[in-house]
């Protein structure tokens, strides 16, 4: 079904054919599967368009596939007032609220998309899956869709959305034709993920660089909280490893001189422990101990001993089997894992591009200055179901327009100019993604900041001049534009906030500042010009004394 839809329109927008639909998906994880479903159950027309095969380059595959929700002795009003003291009160509490209120039906309703979920007190997981748990939710919801009829168009890129005063499709690439075109729709939902690929160490998948976020913007939607990236200390650092998150539990965390950096620093807890409930601290640590010079290889070292490497569970001992891991003495970094900031949206996934929705990691508001564990995969079923029926309502009462011949003349015009560039795309990617990970990684400062903006600056000239011959190589100069402009918004955030708040770390500024910094950092583009605007945090359910 997944190939047929997609070779029946393979000429796309030549001759005869247009690519029409109701609702249009872009994002194939588990908040995009989600909305596509619930537009689908309404009777829409939905396609479900993904950069990748459907699920296969998303953050659910690699998640855990655990939720945390209000079952059992676990209330709401816990779940509540622990996610809003862990974005340390900059969360939008409406959509908290919406969060704990409709989590426990939505990841019930789960089961009736034949996935194998068990549940305890405060928590839900997903009981197995061929690879990973996160393929375990994926795989039954992929089915489900497809028996849906809901219509899958794979391995094309959203690059940008088709809007005047509303929203009425999107421009995609397609790198194996290296053609360009569109899709009409009714309604759009953005579920394409955070932006984590703008730093050098990240567990994402390579293909989520933030592409939503920055299209979005680009068309008038508001950004938030872009200076909030969690970061988690135990990312994989082996040499010719991929930089994912390594679950460790018994293990001693080592500097070069076998120093157990944990106890150096006074945190009495195991490492694991640690690195769940700390996860900020541990990665500031670590990164100071690297900073002095007492890593190894830029790492500092997990120490197994030999009957526990032998026995790592889950995850852990995937890990060791699947990269040939023989030591019981493992190099670590701190990784970018999930971003906190993103589109702003109301309660009903709306941005404020009529048309135009979004749900998932691609969203900012639910998390504040950071993220309690067990919430990701919990917003992305719970605001997935939400922005699908909203998109679909609004597609019900909406008619269906065509045009974008403007945006693809630009798009064409963009990828002509690839073809006489001078600088590799590749090398100005690595060198963005470095900048950012020295300027505006786990500790900033004002110096770090304003040198990385000069350097991002540079790179923007660069890419003028970048060249992208093959189709694969102009898919990734679209996503180093994207790239650019987000880590832009994000060293602009983090300069401007002149404190620490959860996940954010300056240096200059170490203190949680509330009478001054209870406020939240917003981009918008009118006019072509970047508006800055600071936002007042709605303290309606849980507030603060100064």
């Amino acid at each position: 079904m997944i190939h047929n839809y997609y070779n029946v329109f393979s000429s796309f927008y030549i001759g005869a054919f247009m690519i029409e639909t109701d609702v249009l998906v872009v994002g194939g994880g588990a908040a995009g599967l989600r909305a596509a479903i619930e537009a689908r159950l309404m009777g829409l027309n939905v396609i479900l368009a993904s950069k990748a095969p459907i699920g296969f380059s998303s953050s659910t595959l690699y998640a855990g596939g655990g939720f945390r929700v209000a079952f059992g002795n676990y209330s709401r009003e816990r779940h509540f007032e622990e996610t809003i003291i862990g974005g340390k009160l900059l969360n939008d509490q409406e959509l908290v609220k919406i969060l704990v209120d409709e989590a426990p039906e939505r990841l019930l309703e789960l089961r009736s998309f034949k996935v194998n979920l068990n549940i305890g007190d405060g928590f839900a997981h997903v009981s197995n899956g061929p690879l990973t748990k996160g393929e375990g939710l994926l795989l039954p919801m992929m089915r489900y869709a497809e028996n849906l009829n809901i219509k899958f168009l794979e391995n094309v890129m959203a690059v940008e959305l088709i809007v005047s005063e509303k929203v009425y499709g999107c421009i995609f690439f397609n790198p194996n034709s290296k053609k360009l075109f569109p899709i009409y729709s009714k309604s759009v939902i953005l579920a394409t993920g955070g932006y984590s690929q703008i730093f050098l160490r990240s567990d994402n998948p390579a293909r989520v660089s933030g592409d939503g976020c920055a299209m979005g913007f680009r068309a008038g939607a508001e950004l938030i909280d872009m200076e909030f990236i969690q970061f988690f200390p135990l990312g994989l650092a082996e040499d010719n490893k991929p930089a994912w998150l390594f679950p460790a539990i018994n293990g001693k965390l080592l500097n070069k001189l076998d120093e157990e950096v944990l106890k150096k620093y006074g945190v009495e807890k195991p490492l694991m422990r640690a690195a769940i409930e700390n996860r900020d601290l541990v990665s500031r640590i670590i990164w100071l101990e690297i900073s002095k010079g007492l890593g190894l290889d830029d790492a500092l070292i997990i120490e197994l001993n030999r009957e526990d490497f032998q026995g790592l569970p889950g995850i852990a001992n995937y890990l060791s089997k699947v990269l040939h891991l023989s030591s019981n003495r493992i190099k670590v970094s701190p990784i970018a894992h999930f971003t906190m900031g993103g589109i702003k949206i109301d309660e009903n996934c709306r941005t404020v591009i009529p048309g135009l929705f979004a749900c998932g990691e691609i969203c900012g508001g639910v998390h504040g200055a950071n993220r309690l564990g067990g919430n990701a995969l919990t917003e992305a079923i719970v605001f997935g179901a939400i922005a699908g029926r909203s998109a679909g309502e609004y597609a019900l009462s909406s008619s269906r327009m065509s045009g974008g011949e403007n945006e693809l003349k630009n798009m064409k015009d963009l990828i002509s100019s690839f073809k006489h560039g001078r600088f590799h795309v590749d090398d100005l990617r690595l060198k963005l993604k470095r900048a950012m990970w020295k300027g505006c990684g786990v500790i900033r400062s004002k110096t770090s900041l304003i040198d990385l903006m000069s350097e991002i600056d540079d790179l923007k000239t660069l890419f003028r001049d970048v060249k992208a011959l093959s189709g694969f190589e102009i898919l990734k100069a679209f996503e180093l534009r994207n790239m650019l402009q987000i880590a832009e918004l994000v060293c602009l955030a983090a300069l401007k906030r002149e404190e620490s708040r959860g996940a954010h770390y300056r240096l200059d500024y170490p203190e949680q500042l509330d009478k001054k910094w209870l406020k939240r950092i917003s981009f918008k583009l009118e006019n072509g010009n970047l508006k800055l605007s600071y936002m007042p945090v709605n303290l309606k359910y849980v507030s603060i004394k100064f």
